[in-house]
């Protein structure tokens, strides 16, 4: 059923960089500072990503040990 949804991927993909390159002219323009608060974001979103991670990592794996090992003591208990 998923690949009958996706059948004319390419089509549609061509129809929207169509759709989205026949812009006329906009009349703005990025000045730097606008690039230098995107790059700024991009940054500060990546390695406020790596710290949480860092940060609930030991958390995280504590979970899925003990999910992974009440089922593998279920099982030699049978």
């Amino acid at each position: 059923m998923l690949s009958n949804q996706f059948k004319n991927w390419p089509t549609h993909f061509f129809v929207l960089i169509t759709a989205l390159s026949w812009a006329t002219d906009a009349h703005a323009y990025f000045d730097p500072g606008t690039g230098s608060m995107l790059i700024q974001l991009l940054m500060a979103s990546v390695l406020g990503f790596i710290f949480t991670l860092k940060i609930y990592w030991r958390k995280f794996k504590n979970i899925i040990k003990n999910y992974l090992g009440k089922k593998i003591n279920d099982g030699y208990r049978n």
